[in-house]
């Protein structure tokens, strides 16, 4: 009987499966980083848009922002003069978000703090410093503006009323004189022009949200600047509504009985006793 030989035992081949090194996922996370930056760089930069100003005075590169209703829009990124030398080119980038809004009824203005006895204007300029003001407009897509010299005209805030008061002067009135009722301060004068047939002027009144309803078709505006004195033997006696209507000017309104109180959103004349 032959006795078989045991064959050799094949030895078992194992296959490796081949793994991608994590040191190949590196150049492309580091393309992902960079397309992020430059996205981001991208949305940071904005739409680039000029503004002519008469004076630099107030403005810094890097420093001064654009604001639109309190909100950073944008930020100034050079200074240059004009061609001309007559104008300053201010270069500001705003927010891509607010691209639409660069239009040719865009207006844009410099806000910086003014103090007098009136009281203080341009108060979040004071604590933030000065800034660009902006107020978005209609028409055609514009990247070239002109800055006004002093803010717009006012766009009336829920509730507040403006009304024309009509006098043959403006005495001693001026932009920010207060509106008195019984003392209180109920608004203040917003602008003044020469009245449209040169016979007078006309007196824009912005009254507050608060006591608009202390106007009605028959209140009364009485120009209440300066003081009134009575002197004799007994002695002296002085009356002025306030010291800021003596150096400012003032204006006191007296509501009368029994009136209709015109609509919040019109805009009302009366005459200036």
């Amino acid at each position: 009987m032959q006795q078989e030989t045991p064959s050799t035992p094949t030895e078992a081949q194992i296959k490796h499966k081949r793994r991608i090194s994590p040191f190949w996922l590196l150049p492309f996370i580091a393309l992902l980083i960079a397309g992020w930056l430059v996205y981001n760089n991208w949305q940071e930069r904005g739409t680039e848009v000029t503004i002519d100003f008469q004076s630099a005075a107030g403005i810094v590169a890097g420093r001064t922002p654009v604001r639109y209703q309190g909100v950073e829009v944008g930020m100034v990124q050079s200074i240059s003069l004009d061609d001309d030398l007559r104008n300053i080119k201010v270069t500001a980038s705003i927010k891509n978000d607010m691209e639409d809004s660069l239009r040719e009824g865009t207006q844009f203005w410099l806000v910086t703090p003014k103090a007098s006895l009136a009281g203080v204007s341009g108060l979040d300029a004071l604590v933030g410093g000065n800034y660009i003001g902006m107020m978005p407009g209609e028409g055609k897509p514009q990247s070239h503006f002109t800055a006004l010299d002093t803010q717009p005209k006012f766009r009336l805030n829920t509730g507040e009323l403006m009304v024309h008061l009509h006098a043959p002067d403006l005495g001693s009135l001026n932009n920010g004189s207060l509106v008195y009722y019984r003392k209180i301060p109920v608004g203040k004068v917003y602008d003044y022009n020469i009245a449209p047939d040169n016979n007078g002027v006309v007196i824009d009144v912005l009254i507050d949200r608060r006591f608009a309803k202390l106007v009605k078709n028959n209140t009364r505006f009485w120009n209440v600047s300066g003081f009134k004195g009575d002197f004799s033997l007994n002695g002296a006696s002085v009356q002025m509504e306030s010291l800021a209507a003596l150096v400012n000017g003032a204006i006191a309104l007296t509501p009368r009985p029994i009136a209709r109180t015109p609509s919040q959103t019109s805009l009302s004349s009366f005459i200036l006793i």
